[in-house]
């Protein structure tokens, strides 16, 4: 099966301005990435992220090299709706609603009103703007202009998917619902570039990261590849406290040791998840 994206020697160089010397954006190297993958793509402000992105949605032509989405150049019109890309920052359009923002994105995608409308339904609903479909985007918060984003991004059900920084702004529980729409995506096929600061969303769902630094290539693999030690780590569950001196003791004769003991606890998305189920209760069905 061929790569959904590949890149052979690219590079992006900026050209210097009033004396400034040129900007090496992104120094050349080579990357394929197979269908359904989740790519993270990891690095500091300026390393390289957001030109990678513009360049394989056809919005940044390379200076060397050549990238292929689909086995396709970015900038091919079949591409328009079988690649979708989510930059970070405002929307357009601002003085429209939810809604008509994305009978817009499906007029661009040329979609069948009825096909478009059903799925500007979906997402809007799985992304919970639901509430706020006749205010004017204008007036969204960030991470409501972010999920918004990703609706746009979604609506032409793409089979790549360019995302930069897709979570900025948003609180766990949006950004838990994000991370399940991206895995629903990929298990179905669509390959996913995932610009992130967010390092913990990164580890949870991606299956592969590249991390660049000053517009080169500095790490790729796996996150067994390129965090896993030597070291076993053993979880025990159902001890009781007087059980764990007996522990202690079968550990050491085979050499290791018992470095600490803790009680379980639920991570903090558990009590966002509780209090806002708490609070749909009291609210009643929309």
């Amino acid at each position: 099966m061929p790569a959904a994206i590949s890149v052979r020697q690219l590079a992006v160089v900026f050209p210097g301005r009033f004396r400034r010397p040129a900007v090496h954006a992104l120094h050349p190297f080579d990357l394929d990435v197979e269908p359904g993958t989740i790519l993270g793509v990891l690095g500091p402000n300026g390393s390289g992220k957001t030109t990678l992105l513009r360049v394989l949605a056809g919005l940044q032509r390379p200076t060397t090299g050549t990238a292929h989405l689909l086995s396709l150049p970015p900038d091919h019109p079949t591409l328009r709706r079988r690649v979708a890309f989510q930059p970070a920052g405002a929307l357009p359009l601002g003085v429209l609603s939810a809604p008509e923002f994305l009978q817009y994105i499906g007029c661009v995608l040329r979609l069948p009103d009825r096909e478009s409308d059903a799925r500007a339904a979906l997402w809007l609903d799985r992304l919970d703007l639901r509430h706020a479909k006749n205010r004017a985007v204008k007036t969204f918060s960030t991470g409501m202009q972010q999920r918004l984003a990703l609706a746009a991004a979604l609506l032409g059900e793409p089979e790549v998917l360019l995302l930069d920084e897709p979570t900025s702004g948003l609180d766990p529980l949006g950004s838990a619902a994000v991370m399940q729409i991206l895995q629903e995506r990929a298990a179905a096929g669509t390959t996913v570039l995932l610009a992130s600061h967010h390092l913990q969303e990164v580890e949870q769902i991606c299956n592969q990261v590249i991390v660049l630094q000053d517009g080169e290539l500095r790490a790729r693999g796996t996150l067994d590849e390129l965090l896993g030690g030597d070291e076993l780590a053993l979880i025990v569950r159902g001890i009781p406290a007087s059980g764990t001196a007996a522990v202690s003791d079968a550990i050491r004769q085979q050499g290791g040791e018992l470095v600490r003991t803790e009680r379980s606890r639920a991570h903090l998305f558990a009590l966002f998840r509780r209090l806002q189920q708490q609070r749909e209760d009291r609210q009643g069905p929309r």
